[in-house]
């Protein structure tokens, strides 16, 4: 062996001497054959050291236990019979719509726009549709009849209008777009809304028998085979709920508000009554409904037959219990790979946060304490599990009870998966409710959005039409209509903006200021039950121009128009603790989903989200300031 050079050992030993790696050298097994095969299997050398560590941690204790061979259990079953909208008729349930349908869908035409050019496009498809059913069914050709009393009407044309007329050809005239297509399809084709209100009023037919001018009794009937071809197809493209089930939609709480109800028993007598008064998410799921032990919430029924099966006691059913899995779960048995999508050594948690300790709790203690049981059911079932029987390899048979079972106000009662009770306490509901919930759903563009927000130096809420319905039927800006609305006045009114008169002084009054025509103003207001209690009621501004005298601004969105379309108009409000100091966006659109049978549904809906923060909308009164600004 070479000895070391005496200067480098003394230099290697004084206090200036540093060590340094100069290269490195991986730690990996290298084959001494041409062959890898017995490398690649990383054998272990001493598997006495594996057995002293599982001593070590306790892996050779013994516990009284067996592991689980074979279970059975019995479950009883319920479905959904009765719907009933937020005080409406109980009314049967229809399985092959989505609920999410039968409970926000609504009329896309009411009978406040027949007089109305609102939803052109749609207008026009269904009014050329009508003339090619016309063409299908009959052997002559009826355009000019139909075009003479189902045409589309000029507001222009209207002799001495009043000034809601008036406002409604501003309206039509100030989008250049719509006026426009307007003028091309005047005299040209069918307002097909008008027609379906006609057909659905029954004024159609007296129309057909006395005024049309068509006396072959067999055209009248190929006509209104024609007819009704119409709506067959109306309905095949847009669900719309029926004259007996009402809206769901709760205008005072911003929410949706229904009930369903199950029969408990075979004969039918005995009800479980699911009711939801806040839902708005626009995804409908057990979460939202709440029992009614009652049953107060679901209106009186009929003596309507039941269906047969719909209360189901269902026969034992054995399964061998099988481990549940999941993403990122710790492997079970020892020295086995993981794939390392979770990697619990890595989690960064505080005090607050207590969903990301029970997760991991979870899946490092109790994950292989859980087992699966391969069970069908049908959507809209309400499914009470009796219990389940587990034979372990001992033979020691164990019947398992629901977990939340017990007292319902029980503060150690916790269960994720079952509906909270309204009302007293009382024994907890452990049944499973399996929600007939749309599994995917497009939306559409919204064409209605309102921003409800409160202004705290003006003291009151504001309802912002941020997107309005536009006479073509897409949503269009609320604050460039307003402003395309007041430019109209004034370039075809002849209106003037007033000059002050000059004078030599310094300051000047102001009565008040102004906001834009998509604001809505909502007011504190005392509730008629109760002194104490305050809600907000819609308001409305003036609107400061001389071409429509005396006229007042009104909302353009169906959002905030609650009770203006009534024959009597009445006041609406709204409960102010639903407008929290964030705001609240409410909007309305078109829902599309394929429900199980493989139709499609098509509806209108609305849904409730949280809001940006609070507004300013710079309304002030008696100020006084220079003349200069």
């Amino acid at each position: 062996m070479q000895s070391l050079d005496p200067e480098l050992k003394k230099a290697m030993l004084s206090k200036n001497a540093k060590p340094a790696v100069v290269y490195w050298n991986r730690l990996e097994g290298r084959p001494r054959k041409v062959e890898i095969d017995r490398t690649l299997k990383v054998e272990i050398r001493d598997p006495l050291w594996m057995l002293c560590r599982q001593w070590q941690v306790g892996e050779f204790h013994a516990e009284d236990a067996g592991s689980a061979v074979a279970a059975k259990v019995q479950i009883n079953t319920t479905r959904l019979n009765r719907f009933a909208a937020r005080g409406g008729q109980a009314v049967p349930y229809d399985e092959s719509v989505p609920l999410e349908a039968t409970v926000e869908s609504e009329h896309i035409f009411s009978p406040a726009d027949e007089g109305a050019v609102t939803q052109l496009q749609l207008r026009v498809e269904m009014g050329q549709h009508w003339l090619k059913l016309l063409l299908q069914f009959t052997e002559i050709n009826y355009r000019v009849q139909y075009l003479q009393k189902y045409g589309f009407i000029d507001p222009g044309e209207i002799a001495d209008p009043t000034p809601e007329e008036k406002l409604g050809l501003a309206h039509l005239r100030s989008d250049r777009k719509a006026w426009q297509v307007f003028a091309a399809v005047k005299d040209r084709v069918i307002d097909g809304a008008k027609l379906m209100m006609a057909i659905h009023s029954g004024d159609h037919l007296v129309w057909l028998e006395n005024d049309s001018g068509i006396n072959d009794a067999t055209e009248k009937e190929r006509i209104l085979k024609a007819a009704t071809a119409f709506i067959e197809w109306f309905r095949r493209i847009y669900h719309q709920p029926g004259d007996e089930t009402g809206t769901s939609w709760a205008p005072a709480y911003l929410e949706y508000q229904f009930t369903c109800s199950a029969p408990n028993d075979e004969s039918g007598r005995s009800k479980t009554v699911l009711t939801a008064e806040q839902y708005h998410q626009g995804h409908l799921d057990s979460y939202a409904f709440d029992i009614d032990p009652t049953g107060e919430a679901m209106p009186d029924e009929d003596s309507t037959t039941q269906d047969e099966n719909i209360f189901e006691v269902r026969a034992p059913l054995s399964f061998i219990p099988t481990q549940i899995e999941f993403t990122g779960m710790p492997n079970v048995r020892w020295w086995t790979f993981e794939d390392r999508q979770t990697e619990f050594g890595h989690l960064r948690t505080d005090t607050t946060d207590l969903a990301t300790l029970m997760l991991a709790e979870f899946g490092l203690i109790y994950g292989n304490d859980w087992t699966v049981v391969p069970y069908d059911l049908e959507i809209g079932t309400l499914a009470e599990i009796k219990g389940i029987v587990v034979t372990d390899v001992f033979g020691v048979r164990t019947f398992v009870r629901p977990a939340g079972s017990g007292p319902d106000d029980d503060w150690q009662h916790w269960n994720v998966y079952n509906q909270s009770t309204i009302g007293p306490p009382g024994p907890a509901d452990t049944r499973l409710f399996l929600a007939p919930a749309i599994g995917k759903l497009q939306e559409g563009k919204p064409f209605e959005k309102v921003i409800l927000a409160r202004d705290e130096m003006a003291n009151m809420v504001w309802g912002v039409e941020q997107t309005i319905p536009g006479v073509l039927g897409s949503g269009v800006d609320g604050y460039e209509t307003a402003t395309a609305l007041e430019n109209f006045f004034r370039q075809n009114e002849g209106e003037q903006p007033t000059t002050p008169e000059e004078t030599d002084a310094k300051i000047q009054y102001k009565l008040g200021t102004t906001v834009p025509e998509n604001w809505i103003p909502f007011i504190a207001v005392r509730t008629p039950e109760t002194d104490r209690m305050v809600q907000l009621q819609r308001a409305a501004m003036p609107r400061l121009s001389d071409a429509i005298p005396e006229s007042i601004v009104e909302p353009r969105s169906k959002l905030l128009r609650h009770g203006l379309d009534s024959p009597e108009p009445e006041p609406y409000h709204v409960h102010q603790e639903e407008v929290l100091r964030a705001g609240v966006v409410i909007s309305r659109g078109f829902q599309r989903t394929r429900w199980f049978d493989g139709r499609i549904y098509t509806w209108v809906g609305r849904s409730k989200q949280t809001g940006h923060g609070e507004g300013a909308s710079g309304l002030a009164f008696d100020q006084i300031i220079p003349v200069d600004q």
